[in-house]
């Protein structure tokens, strides 16, 4: 057996693959993950590929991604075939094959200027996830609901622990082509203060410092999607928490300073 595929990190990525199939949020090769390795990875780099954006705040650092074309629901179950690990440059210009799946996401270049980001701003925080939960989907769709502080206040005040673990409320992108640059680069600009991104009739964004909780983030906005939809379906119109039990509920736990209204 492989140094590869003794990862620890290949369990993290094989048991979010398994929720993502079983919650059916990643259809056939929808969706993908990647996360910053604490160290770098001992192997020797393949050939140098050209990244399409300057990435200074990877430099010379190891990152899986899930491999281009593969399914959650077999990464949950061969890991090691599907997930692979690159070496950014020492230039933060350029990236290289280190062991795994040598094939990585067509996403690859917004993965990279969405983990610069969070290098510099949130460093802790080395998963990300992309996936297409419908409820979360549907919320685009709702000509009422049309950018994310109106996401926010709308949907994550229907329940109480929301806004505890997603305080800072939800960002958005608007349309953007499926796996482009300017689709990481706008969710780039975002995730210094944002740990969901939802993408506009295409998906949603979740970081964390590990792929379980990114998971579990993504859980929280699309418990309240559900909600709001059962609400909508049942012909009462969602109105939610008040501002004023909003703001006791937060001062309560401390989370208050972190609150974006």
């Amino acid at each position: 057996m492989s140094l590869f595929d003794q990862m620890p990190g290949l369990a993290d990525f094989a048991t979010t693959a398994h929720w993502l199939s079983l919650r059916g949020w990643s259809e056939g090769a929808g969706g993908n993950m990647s996360v910053r390795l604490e160290h770098p990875f001992d192997a020797r780099p393949g050939e140098e590929i050209d990244l399409p954006v300057h990435v200074p705040h990877l430099a010379g650092m190891s990152i899986m991604f899930t491999g281009s074309g593969t399914r959650a629901r077999e990464t949950a179950l061969h890991p090691a075939r599907d997930i692979g690990v690159y070496q950014i440059g020492a230039d933060g210009k350029s990236y290289a094959w280190l062991a795994g799946n040598q094939k990585p996401t067509i996403e690859l270049p917004a993965h990279c200027a969405i983990h610069n980001a969070l290098a510099k701003h949130r460093p802790e925080d080395r998963a990300i996830m992309h996936t297409h939960p419908a409820n979360l989907i549907a919320l685009c769709h709702d000509p009422k609901l049309g950018d994310g502080a109106k996401i926010s206040d709308t949907i994550l005040r229907l329940q109480s622990e929301a806004l505890l673990h997603l305080p800072e409320g939800i960002g958005y992108v608007p349309h953007q082509f499926p796996g482009s640059l300017d689709l990481g680069l706008a969710s780039a600009k975002l995730v210094d203060r944002h740990r969901l991104v939802l993408w506009h009739m295409h998906g949603c964004l979740a970081t964390g410092k590990d792929l379980a909780t990114a998971f579990d983030y993504m859980e929280y906005f699309e418990k309240c999607a559900g909600i709001y939809w059962a609400l909508r379906a049942a012909g009462i119109n969602p109105v939610g928490m008040s501002d004023e039990d909003i703001k006791k509920t937060l001062i309560h736990f401390g989370q208050l300073d972190r609150y974006r209204p």
